[in-house]
């Protein structure tokens, strides 16, 4: 009978202890689940001035990263890897990342090393990448002439579209998905109920009016294939 409930408790103490790598477990002050289906999730990410994020997981999953904040230096201590420290360069508010990631899971702990908090949306794209890992790249803000607005694409491979959006005089917009894929909408720059990190689901053709008196920016990521098979 002891053993038995020797064994038990290990079965319990392990399924915490891989319960608690789930980031918004794990470290709720600093990740939250803002969206997810089957193509995506979205994480909202902030990373308070020096803080020390504890240990946690992250899928396999590419995944995209949209900045909110100009921020600092941000080190990453990963566990299993044979050069585990990693340092994120200094980003700005408006630019994205891609990145292929790992084929498995990543664990890893965190530390902002500045003094400004680092606020961004890790996007998850679980959809199948028969061109993994060309999904990859940083874009800078955008620094034209915004006078005119933009609807231009600044990524694009087998799997995935990213479109630049940003209204014209009088910030009144449609953003519409293509016709046979859906989108996720990311507001970079909002004004009014439309915030910065915002997102909205779009089904393939479907469309989204944006209202609003001053201009907003706006990134739209086409999935061009089907949700991975688990």
């Amino acid at each position: 009978m002891r053993s038995v409930l020797i064994v038990i408790t290990a079965v319990l103490f392990l399924s915490v202890a891989v319960a608690g790598q789930d980031p918004t477990k794990a470290a709720p002050d600093s990740y939250k689940l803002q969206f997810q289906n089957a193509f995506v999730n979205v994480l909202r990410v902030n990373y308070a001035p020096h803080a020390k994020v504890p240990v946690h997981d992250h899928s396999r999953f590419p995944a995209a990263y949209v900045y909110l904040s100009d921020s600092g230096q941000i080190r990453f201590v990963h566990t299993g890897w044979q050069e585990p420290v990693l340092t994120r360069p200094a980003t700005k508010a408006g630019s994205f990342r891609l990145s292929p990631t790992r084929f498995e899971n990543e664990t890893h702990a965190v530390e902002n090393l500045g003094d400004l908090a680092s606020e961004f949306l890790r996007i998850e794209i679980k959809t199948e990448a028969p061109d993994r890992q060309s999904l990859n790249g940083r874009f800078a803000p955008f620094s034209g002439n915004r006078g005119a607005g933009l609807d231009k694409i600044v990524f694009e491979n087998s799997q995935l579209r990213v479109t630049r959006i940003i209204s014209g005089p009088g910030g009144r917009l449609t953003v519409s998905a293509p016709a046979s894929e859906p989108s996720l909408i990311v507001v970079v720059d909002g004004v009014g109920k439309i915030s910065k990190g915002q997102t909205f689901w779009l089904s393939p053709g479907g469309s989204r009016q944006f209202g609003e008196t001053k201009q907003i920016e706006l990134l739209r990521f086409d999935f061009k294939t089907k949700p991975q098979k688990r």
